[in-house]
């Protein structure tokens, strides 16, 4: 027979057996105080210190100090613009993309002390711009909805200064209605070396265009996400040339579930839907990264904030008040923003 553990020993090993085991990775948040009461829907990180979140009444924000404090700046020439998208650079310069129909979608380039510079005006009355996206500090694309049965995409090559629309024969034939959500600045998201994928919804389509040579030539991937008038992708995010993440879902329904979120593992090529979240109703942003080497998926919309951290088999509510976009920096930190200037920090 065994002789008995000692007393001490027996203690030692229960401590050890539930202390020694990889402790479950939370996801918390602090509110932080944005001095704003605008709608926040576009964040671009720079980096630990700085960020940038663009809203609605021509308003931007801006941080320098990790998100103890942040200031407004506002375009009093046209204070009804929307800035849904923005990317910035750095802690000066930034690119914003205000949306809405024929004149109200526009590009400036800003600089904190030397101000805004309008680089593009939409010409056409049917178009309306969706999001802006950039491979590095000179290439960048932005996204529109469809018209007259074509695809609309603008390409930039000098960091904004300038703006051409893609031959939309380049680009798949445009569904009826389609275009995008210019929900949260994430319906396209780019990769090193000329990839970008596109996220589309509206009009009963929902699917990804691809491009691997910076829009000189495109394919279309095929969509599990629900489609419908007010439906499709909202949020597209590649964590990797391969790996990524789609979101979306029905706009007109807010308290059920619908098929809205999607993952890739083979560069967009197929799209495999995750279990149901906790939050009913649409997302409007997403994010999908890796903390500490383990992957972090997040999804905001009017409903709340959800993540999961078993590649969306299992999810937990963070928050349940309205947020638009939700971004993600590597270094293990994050912020979402939405209604009434509503702004957080998220940590691992």
């Amino acid at each position: 027979m065994l002789n008995k553990l000692p007393n001490q020993l027996f203690w030692l090993l229960i401590v050890c057996a539930f202390s020694c085991e990889d402790p479950t990775p939370t996801i918390t948040f602090t509110q932080l105080d944005s001095n704003t009461n605008r709608l926040m829907q576009a964040i671009s990180i720079v980096d630990e210190n700085t960020a940038w979140i663009s809203g609605h009444h021509a308003t931007f924000i801006r941080t320098l100090n990790g998100g103890m404090s942040w200031k407004a700046f506002g375009y009093d020439k046209i204070d009804s613009l929307q800035f849904r998208d923005i990317h910035a650079f750095d802690d000066q310069n930034a690119v914003l993309m205000s949306a809405g129909p024929g004149v109200m979608s526009r590009i400036f380039l800003v600089n904190i002390d030397s101000g805004f510079t309008e680089t593009y005006v939409m010409p056409h009355e049917e178009g309306f711009l969706n999001t802006i996206e950039f491979w590095d500090d000179q290439n960048g694309l932005a996204f529109g909805d469809s018209f007259g049965g074509q695809l609309f995409v603008l390409k930039t090559t000098d960091g904004g200064k300038s703006w051409n629309r893609i031959d939309p024969s380049l680009l798949p034939p445009a569904g009826e209605g389609e275009g995008g959500f210019a929900a949260s600045g994430t319906c396209a998201s780019l990769q090193p070396d000329g990839k970008a994928w596109i996220g589309t919804g509206a009009g009963g389509n929902a699917r990804v265009l691809y491009t691997s040579d910076f829009g000189q030539s495109w394919k279309e991937f095929a969509s599990p996400i629900v489609k419908g008038p007010a439906a499709g992708i909202a949020s597209i995010r590649m964590m990797t040339d391969q790996i990524g993440l789609t979101a979306g879902g029905d706009l007109s329904i807010t308290d059920k579930y619908t098929d809205n979120i999607a993952l890739t593992n083979d560069g967009g090529k197929t799209w495999t839907l995750t279990n149901h979240p906790q939050t009913t109703g649409a997302f409007y942003g997403s994010d999908l990264i890796q903390w500490d080497n383990e992957e972090i998926m997040i999804l905001s919309g009017p409903k709340g904030i959800d993540y999961s951290l078993d590649q969306g088999q299992t999810f937990t509510t963070l928050d349940t008040l309205n947020y638009w976009a939700v971004d993600l920096h590597p270094s293990g930190f994050g912020y979402a923003s939405g209604t009434d200037g509503k702004v957080i920090k998220i940590t691992h």
